[in-house]
Protein backbone atom coordinates (compact mmCIF):
# COMPACT_ATOMS: atom_id res chain seq x y z
CA UNK A 1 0.00 0.00 0.00
CA UNK A 2 1.35 3.39 -0.95
CA UNK A 3 -0.99 5.58 1.11
CA UNK A 4 -3.27 5.55 4.14
CA UNK A 5 -6.56 4.80 2.42
CA UNK A 6 -9.25 3.47 4.79
CA UNK A 7 -10.86 1.61 1.89
CA UNK A 8 -7.63 -0.14 0.84
CA UNK A 9 -6.90 -0.88 4.51
CA UNK A 10 -10.27 -2.62 4.85
CA UNK A 11 -9.69 -4.65 1.70
CA UNK A 12 -6.16 -5.69 2.68
CA UNK A 13 -7.15 -6.53 6.24
CA UNK A 14 -10.16 -8.61 5.22
CA UNK A 15 -8.24 -10.86 2.82
CA UNK A 16 -4.87 -11.04 4.61
CA UNK A 17 -6.53 -12.06 7.87
CA UNK A 18 -8.22 -15.00 6.14
CA UNK A 19 -5.01 -15.95 4.33
CA UNK A 20 -3.16 -15.93 7.63
CA UNK A 21 -5.82 -18.11 9.28
CA UNK A 22 -5.34 -20.64 6.48
CA UNK A 23 -1.61 -20.88 7.14
CA UNK A 24 -0.28 -18.40 4.57
CA UNK A 25 2.33 -15.85 5.60
CA UNK A 26 1.40 -12.26 4.76
CA UNK A 27 3.39 -9.06 5.29
CA UNK A 28 1.64 -5.73 4.76
CA UNK A 29 4.06 -2.94 3.81
CA UNK A 30 2.24 0.38 4.17
CA UNK A 31 2.02 3.67 6.07
CA UNK A 32 0.32 2.22 9.14
CA UNK A 33 -2.21 4.09 11.24
CA UNK A 34 -2.52 3.00 14.85
CA UNK A 35 -5.90 1.40 14.23
CA UNK A 36 -4.74 -0.48 11.15
CA UNK A 37 -1.60 -1.72 12.90
CA UNK A 38 -3.68 -2.90 15.85
CA UNK A 39 -6.16 -4.77 13.65
CA UNK A 40 -3.37 -6.42 11.64
CA UNK A 41 -1.69 -7.60 14.83
CA UNK A 42 -4.98 -8.99 16.14
CA UNK A 43 -5.29 -11.03 12.93
CA UNK A 44 -1.70 -12.29 13.21
CA UNK A 45 -0.58 -10.36 10.11
CA UNK A 46 2.84 -8.69 10.11
CA UNK A 47 2.77 -4.95 9.41
CA UNK A 48 5.87 -3.18 8.07
CA UNK A 49 5.87 0.61 8.39
CA UNK A 50 6.46 2.54 5.16
CA UNK A 51 6.72 6.32 4.81
CA UNK A 52 3.66 8.27 3.69
CA UNK A 53 4.15 9.59 0.12
CA UNK A 54 4.81 13.31 -0.08
CA UNK A 55 3.14 13.94 -3.43
CA UNK A 56 6.04 16.21 -4.40
CA UNK A 57 8.09 16.43 -7.57
CA UNK A 58 8.65 13.54 -9.95
CA UNK A 59 12.17 13.15 -8.57
CA UNK A 60 10.83 12.94 -5.01
CA UNK A 61 8.19 10.39 -6.03
CA UNK A 62 10.82 8.28 -7.80
CA UNK A 63 12.99 8.35 -4.69
CA UNK A 64 10.03 7.30 -2.53
CA UNK A 65 9.26 4.43 -4.92
CA UNK A 66 12.84 3.15 -4.55
CA UNK A 67 12.58 3.38 -0.74
CA UNK A 68 9.30 1.42 -0.77
CA UNK A 69 10.84 -1.13 -3.15
CA UNK A 70 13.69 -1.71 -0.69
CA UNK A 71 11.19 -2.44 2.10
CA UNK A 72 9.29 -4.87 -0.12
CA UNK A 73 12.49 -6.66 -1.14
CA UNK A 74 13.56 -7.01 2.51
CA UNK A 75 10.46 -9.11 3.17
CA UNK A 76 11.67 -11.63 0.52
CA UNK A 77 8.14 -12.32 -0.80
CA UNK A 78 7.25 -15.17 -3.12
CA UNK A 79 4.58 -12.91 -4.62
CA UNK A 80 3.88 -9.17 -4.50
CA UNK A 81 0.36 -7.73 -4.48
CA UNK A 82 0.48 -3.96 -5.04
CA UNK A 83 -2.51 -1.76 -4.26
CA UNK A 84 -2.45 1.36 -6.39
CA UNK A 85 -0.13 2.41 -9.20
CA UNK A 86 2.41 4.08 -6.92
CA UNK A 87 2.94 0.82 -5.06
CA UNK A 88 2.97 -1.11 -8.34
CA UNK A 89 5.96 0.92 -9.51
CA UNK A 90 7.72 0.04 -6.26
CA UNK A 91 6.79 -3.60 -6.86
CA UNK A 92 8.41 -3.54 -10.29
CA UNK A 93 11.56 -2.01 -8.78
CA UNK A 94 11.55 -4.60 -5.96
CA UNK A 95 11.50 -7.43 -8.50
CA UNK A 96 14.90 -6.31 -9.70
CA UNK A 97 16.28 -7.08 -6.25
CA UNK A 98 14.45 -10.42 -6.14
CA UNK A 99 14.08 -13.20 -8.67
CA UNK A 100 12.76 -11.80 -11.96
CA UNK A 101 10.10 -14.50 -11.83
CA UNK A 102 8.49 -13.09 -8.64
CA UNK A 103 4.85 -12.56 -9.69
CA UNK A 104 3.41 -9.06 -9.38
CA UNK A 105 -0.35 -8.63 -8.91
CA UNK A 106 -1.79 -5.11 -9.19
CA UNK A 107 -5.08 -3.76 -7.85
CA UNK A 108 -5.12 -0.44 -9.76
CA UNK A 109 -7.80 1.41 -7.74
CA UNK A 110 -7.99 3.60 -10.81
CA UNK A 111 -9.26 7.16 -10.45
CA UNK A 112 -10.20 8.21 -14.00
CA UNK A 113 -10.35 11.89 -13.10
CA UNK A 114 -6.62 11.87 -12.33
CA UNK A 115 -6.00 10.87 -15.94
CA UNK A 116 -8.26 13.66 -17.19
CA UNK A 117 -6.54 16.18 -14.92
CA UNK A 118 -2.99 14.96 -15.63
CA UNK A 119 -0.92 18.16 -15.93
CA UNK A 120 2.28 16.44 -17.03
CA UNK A 121 1.61 15.98 -20.76
CA UNK A 122 0.09 12.54 -20.26
CA UNK A 123 3.01 11.16 -18.24
CA UNK A 124 0.66 9.63 -15.68
CA UNK A 125 -1.28 7.76 -18.38
CA UNK A 126 1.98 6.54 -19.94
CA UNK A 127 3.31 5.35 -16.57
CA UNK A 128 0.05 3.56 -15.74
CA UNK A 129 0.07 1.72 -19.06
CA UNK A 130 3.68 0.67 -18.52
CA UNK A 131 2.79 -0.81 -15.13
CA UNK A 132 -0.21 -2.68 -16.52
CA UNK A 133 1.82 -4.16 -19.35
CA UNK A 134 4.61 -5.39 -17.03
CA UNK A 135 2.62 -6.92 -14.16
CA UNK A 136 1.49 -10.55 -14.11
CA UNK A 137 -2.14 -10.04 -13.13
CA UNK A 138 -4.59 -7.20 -12.63
CA UNK A 139 -7.37 -7.44 -10.04
CA UNK A 140 -10.65 -5.48 -10.08
CA UNK A 141 -13.55 -5.71 -7.65
CA UNK A 142 -16.42 -4.86 -10.02
CA UNK A 143 -17.31 -4.75 -13.70
CA UNK A 144 -17.56 -0.96 -13.32
CA UNK A 145 -13.86 -0.89 -12.46
CA UNK A 146 -13.14 -3.10 -15.46
CA UNK A 147 -14.94 -0.63 -17.75
CA UNK A 148 -12.99 2.29 -16.31
CA UNK A 149 -9.74 0.38 -16.74
CA UNK A 150 -10.65 -0.29 -20.40
CA UNK A 151 -10.50 3.45 -21.05
CA UNK A 152 -6.84 3.29 -20.05
CA UNK A 153 -5.77 -0.07 -21.50
CA UNK A 154 -8.32 -2.38 -23.11
CA UNK A 155 -6.16 -5.50 -23.01
CA UNK A 156 -5.48 -5.23 -19.28
CA UNK A 157 -9.18 -4.70 -18.61
CA UNK A 158 -10.18 -7.70 -20.72
CA UNK A 159 -7.88 -10.08 -18.82
CA UNK A 160 -8.36 -8.54 -15.36
CA UNK A 161 -9.30 -10.97 -12.57
CA UNK A 162 -12.59 -10.22 -10.82
CA UNK A 163 -12.17 -10.52 -7.03
CA UNK A 164 -15.19 -9.24 -5.06
CA UNK A 165 -14.91 -6.76 -2.24
CA UNK A 166 -14.26 -8.37 1.12
CA UNK A 167 -15.43 -6.81 4.37
CA UNK A 168 -13.88 -7.62 7.73
CA UNK A 169 -16.21 -9.77 9.86
CA UNK A 170 -16.37 -7.09 12.53
CA UNK A 171 -15.21 -3.52 12.91
CA UNK A 172 -13.28 -2.28 15.91
CA UNK A 173 -15.66 -1.99 18.83
CA UNK A 174 -16.44 1.55 19.89
CA UNK A 175 -17.50 1.98 23.49
CA UNK A 176 -18.79 5.53 22.93
CA UNK A 177 -22.41 6.28 22.20
CA UNK A 178 -23.43 8.23 19.10
CA UNK A 179 -23.62 11.63 20.75
CA UNK A 180 -20.16 11.34 22.27
CA UNK A 181 -18.64 10.10 19.01
CA UNK A 182 -20.06 13.13 17.22
CA UNK A 183 -18.77 15.52 19.88
CA UNK A 184 -15.24 14.14 19.56
CA UNK A 185 -15.33 14.69 15.80
CA UNK A 186 -16.69 18.23 16.08
CA UNK A 187 -20.23 17.38 14.97
CA UNK A 188 -23.53 18.47 16.48
CA UNK A 189 -24.58 15.59 18.76
CA UNK A 190 -28.32 15.82 18.01
CA UNK A 191 -28.23 16.82 14.35
CA UNK A 192 -29.42 14.98 11.25
CA UNK A 193 -26.12 14.36 9.50
CA UNK A 194 -25.43 13.62 5.83
CA UNK A 195 -21.81 12.81 4.97
CA UNK A 196 -19.51 12.44 2.00
CA UNK A 197 -15.97 10.99 2.03
CA UNK A 198 -13.71 13.34 0.09
CA UNK A 199 -10.65 11.07 -0.12
CA UNK A 200 -10.07 10.24 -3.81
CA UNK A 201 -13.18 12.21 -4.80
CA UNK A 202 -13.25 14.17 -8.06
CA UNK A 203 -13.89 17.90 -7.66
CA UNK A 204 -16.91 17.68 -9.96
CA UNK A 205 -18.52 14.99 -7.79
CA UNK A 206 -17.80 16.97 -4.62
CA UNK A 207 -19.39 20.05 -6.15
CA UNK A 208 -22.49 18.02 -7.02
CA UNK A 209 -22.77 16.93 -3.37
CA UNK A 210 -22.34 20.50 -2.08
CA UNK A 211 -24.84 21.85 -4.61
CA UNK A 212 -27.34 19.24 -3.43
CA UNK A 213 -26.59 20.22 0.17
CA UNK A 214 -27.22 23.90 -0.64
CA UNK A 215 -30.60 23.05 -2.18
CA UNK A 216 -31.63 20.95 0.83
CA UNK A 217 -30.48 23.55 3.36
CA UNK A 218 -32.88 26.10 1.88
CA UNK A 219 -35.80 23.75 2.51
CA UNK A 220 -34.58 21.79 5.58
CA UNK A 221 -32.40 24.05 7.78
CA UNK A 222 -31.97 21.36 10.43
CA UNK A 223 -29.78 19.22 8.14
CA UNK A 224 -26.00 19.23 8.57
CA UNK A 225 -23.35 17.99 6.14
CA UNK A 226 -19.99 16.41 6.89
CA UNK A 227 -16.97 16.25 4.60
CA UNK A 228 -14.84 13.35 5.84
CA UNK A 229 -11.24 12.73 4.83
CA UNK A 230 -7.75 12.14 6.14
CA UNK A 231 -5.69 15.29 5.89
CA UNK A 232 -8.73 17.33 4.85
CA UNK A 233 -7.75 20.55 3.05
CA UNK A 234 -9.99 22.69 5.24
CA UNK A 235 -9.17 25.97 3.52
CA UNK A 236 -10.17 24.62 0.13
CA UNK A 237 -13.39 23.02 1.38
CA UNK A 238 -14.26 26.08 3.47
CA UNK A 239 -14.16 28.10 0.27
CA UNK A 240 -16.36 25.64 -1.63
CA UNK A 241 -18.90 25.58 1.21
CA UNK A 242 -18.81 29.36 1.69
CA UNK A 243 -19.66 30.01 -1.96
CA UNK A 244 -22.83 27.96 -1.52
CA UNK A 245 -23.86 29.50 1.82
CA UNK A 246 -23.16 26.25 3.68
CA UNK A 247 -20.65 27.33 6.29
CA UNK A 248 -23.12 27.17 9.15
CA UNK A 249 -24.30 23.72 8.12
CA UNK A 250 -21.01 22.00 7.21
CA UNK A 251 -18.38 20.27 9.34
CA UNK A 252 -14.98 19.10 8.15
CA UNK A 253 -13.85 15.86 9.75
CA UNK A 254 -10.40 14.29 9.77
CA UNK A 255 -10.98 10.88 11.39
CA UNK A 256 -7.24 10.04 11.53
CA UNK A 257 -7.20 6.33 12.44
CA UNK A 258 -10.90 6.20 13.38
CA UNK A 259 -12.52 6.22 9.95
CA UNK A 260 -15.26 3.79 10.93
CA UNK A 261 -16.15 5.99 13.91
CA UNK A 262 -16.64 8.95 11.58
CA UNK A 263 -18.86 7.02 9.16
CA UNK A 264 -20.92 5.51 11.98
CA UNK A 265 -21.95 9.00 13.18
CA UNK A 266 -23.88 9.71 9.97
CA UNK A 267 -27.55 9.25 9.18
CA UNK A 268 -26.80 8.94 5.45
CA UNK A 269 -23.59 8.52 3.44
CA UNK A 270 -23.46 9.89 -0.12
CA UNK A 271 -21.03 8.34 -2.64
CA UNK A 272 -21.26 10.57 -5.73
CA UNK A 273 -18.53 8.79 -7.73
CA UNK A 274 -19.17 5.97 -10.21
CA UNK A 275 -16.22 3.67 -9.51
CA UNK A 276 -13.70 2.91 -6.78
CA UNK A 277 -13.88 3.44 -3.83
CA UNK A 278 -17.66 3.95 -3.80
CA UNK A 279 -18.35 0.21 -3.45
CA UNK A 280 -16.21 -0.20 -0.34
CA UNK A 281 -17.51 3.07 1.13
CA UNK A 282 -21.07 1.80 0.74
CA UNK A 283 -20.18 -1.52 2.37
CA UNK A 284 -18.52 0.25 5.30
CA UNK A 285 -21.62 2.42 5.75
CA UNK A 286 -24.03 -0.50 5.50
CA UNK A 287 -21.98 -2.44 8.04
CA UNK A 288 -22.67 0.43 10.45
CA UNK A 289 -26.40 0.42 9.55
CA UNK A 290 -26.04 3.73 7.70
CA UNK A 291 -28.13 4.38 4.61
CA UNK A 292 -26.35 5.07 1.30
CA UNK A 293 -27.11 7.36 -1.63
CA UNK A 294 -25.18 6.52 -4.81
CA UNK A 295 -25.20 7.23 -8.54
CA UNK A 296 -27.20 5.02 -10.86
CA UNK A 297 -25.00 2.95 -13.15
CA UNK A 298 -21.94 2.93 -10.86
CA UNK A 299 -20.42 0.10 -8.87
CA UNK A 300 -22.73 0.61 -5.90
CA UNK A 301 -25.65 0.09 -8.27
CA UNK A 302 -23.89 -2.99 -9.66
CA UNK A 303 -23.25 -4.77 -6.37
CA UNK A 304 -25.74 -3.27 -3.89
CA UNK A 305 -28.50 -1.71 -5.97
CA UNK A 306 -31.17 -4.11 -4.69
CA UNK A 307 -30.56 -3.43 -1.00
CA UNK A 308 -33.25 -1.49 0.82
CA UNK A 309 -30.74 0.78 2.54
CA UNK A 310 -29.34 1.99 -0.80
CA UNK A 311 -30.97 4.80 -2.79
CA UNK A 312 -29.81 5.47 -6.35
CA UNK A 313 -29.87 8.99 -7.79
CA UNK A 314 -31.50 8.52 -11.18
CA UNK A 315 -29.41 11.13 -12.98
CA UNK A 316 -26.33 13.28 -12.60
CA UNK A 317 -26.73 16.66 -10.96
CA UNK A 318 -27.56 18.27 -7.65
CA UNK A 319 -31.35 17.99 -7.94
CA UNK A 320 -31.33 14.21 -8.38
CA UNK A 321 -28.73 13.76 -5.65
CA UNK A 322 -30.75 15.91 -3.25
CA UNK A 323 -33.90 13.92 -3.98
CA UNK A 324 -31.97 10.72 -3.30
CA UNK A 325 -30.75 12.06 0.05
CA UNK A 326 -34.27 12.98 1.16
CA UNK A 327 -35.61 9.62 0.03
CA UNK A 328 -32.99 7.78 2.07
CA UNK A 329 -33.56 9.97 5.15
CA UNK A 330 -37.29 9.24 5.05
CA UNK A 331 -36.63 5.54 4.45
CA UNK A 332 -34.23 5.51 7.41
CA UNK A 333 -36.96 7.01 9.58
CA UNK A 334 -39.36 4.23 8.59
CA UNK A 335 -36.74 1.58 9.46
CA UNK A 336 -36.27 2.87 13.00
CA UNK A 337 -37.62 0.55 15.74
CA UNK A 338 -41.23 1.30 16.63
CA UNK A 339 -40.57 1.06 20.37
CA UNK A 340 -38.67 4.38 20.21
CA UNK A 341 -40.91 7.40 20.28
CA UNK A 342 -40.43 9.70 17.34
CA UNK A 343 -40.22 13.47 17.58
CA UNK A 344 -40.74 16.19 15.03
CA UNK A 345 -37.43 18.00 14.46
CA UNK A 346 -38.97 21.27 13.28
CA UNK A 347 -41.63 22.63 10.96
CA UNK A 348 -38.96 22.99 8.30
CA UNK A 349 -37.89 19.35 8.65
CA UNK A 350 -40.98 17.18 8.22
CA UNK A 351 -39.26 13.82 8.50
CA UNK A 352 -39.14 12.11 11.88
CA UNK A 353 -36.03 11.40 13.89
CA UNK A 354 -35.91 8.74 16.60
CA UNK A 355 -35.21 9.84 20.16
CA UNK A 356 -32.43 7.27 20.01
CA UNK A 357 -30.28 10.02 18.52
CA UNK A 358 -31.01 12.44 21.34
CA UNK A 359 -30.50 10.23 24.41
CA UNK A 360 -26.87 11.25 24.79
CA UNK A 361 -26.46 10.62 28.49
CA UNK A 362 -26.90 6.88 28.41
CA UNK A 363 -25.17 3.95 26.80
CA UNK A 364 -26.80 2.16 23.89
CA UNK A 365 -26.13 -1.15 25.66
CA UNK A 366 -28.99 -0.81 28.17
CA UNK A 367 -32.07 -2.96 28.76
CA UNK A 368 -35.20 -2.10 26.84
CA UNK A 369 -34.47 -3.11 23.28
CA UNK A 370 -31.49 -0.98 22.36
CA UNK A 371 -28.56 -2.63 20.68
CA UNK A 372 -25.00 -2.24 21.83
CA UNK A 373 -22.49 -0.53 19.55
CA UNK A 374 -20.93 -3.90 18.69
CA UNK A 375 -24.30 -5.22 17.54
CA UNK A 376 -25.21 -2.02 15.73
CA UNK A 377 -21.89 -1.98 13.88
CA UNK A 378 -21.96 -5.64 12.81
CA UNK A 379 -22.55 -6.08 9.07
CA UNK A 380 -26.12 -7.02 8.22
CA UNK A 381 -26.73 -10.62 7.15
CA UNK A 382 -27.07 -9.66 3.47
CA UNK A 383 -23.80 -7.76 3.42
CA UNK A 384 -21.93 -10.37 5.47
CA UNK A 385 -23.13 -13.21 3.23
CA UNK A 386 -22.29 -11.50 -0.05
CA UNK A 387 -19.09 -9.71 0.93
CA UNK A 388 -17.49 -11.81 3.65
CA UNK A 389 -13.68 -11.98 3.44
CA UNK A 390 -13.57 -15.72 2.72
CA UNK A 391 -15.02 -15.37 -0.76
CA UNK A 392 -12.53 -12.67 -1.74
CA UNK A 393 -9.63 -14.59 -0.19
CA UNK A 394 -10.49 -17.75 -2.13
CA UNK A 395 -10.58 -15.81 -5.38
CA UNK A 396 -7.21 -14.22 -4.62
CA UNK A 397 -5.62 -17.53 -3.68
CA UNK A 398 -6.70 -18.91 -7.03
CA UNK A 399 -4.89 -16.04 -8.78
CA UNK A 400 -1.82 -16.35 -6.55
CA UNK A 401 -1.51 -20.12 -6.98
CA UNK A 402 -1.81 -19.96 -10.73
CA UNK A 403 0.95 -17.34 -10.95
CA UNK A 404 3.24 -19.25 -8.57
CA UNK A 405 2.73 -22.45 -10.56
CA UNK A 406 3.66 -20.59 -13.74
CA UNK A 407 6.70 -18.87 -12.22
Amino acid sequence: MGSRSPQIEEEVLATSAVLRSWGYEAVVVAPLTRGFRRRLAAAGVVGQEAPEPSGGSLRAQWSEAHALAALIAEARPLLIHAHGFRTAVAGLLARRKLADTTPLVVSPHLLPHLLREDPRLGLRRTAYRYVLSHCDAVVVQTETQRQELASLQAEAAEHAELVPYGLSPQAEPDALNLGRRRELLGMTPSGVLVGCVVDALEVRALQAFLDAAARLCMEYPSLEFALIGRGVDRERYHDLAHRRGLMGATVFVDPRDRFFRAVSTLNVLVTPQQGWPSGMLALQALSANIGVVAIEGGEVDEILGEMRQVTLATADGAAALGAGIMHQLKAATERMPRQHDAVQTSEASPFLVSKQFYDLGESWAVPGGRRSDAEAQAPGPEVAAAFGPTRAARALIGVYQRLLDEA
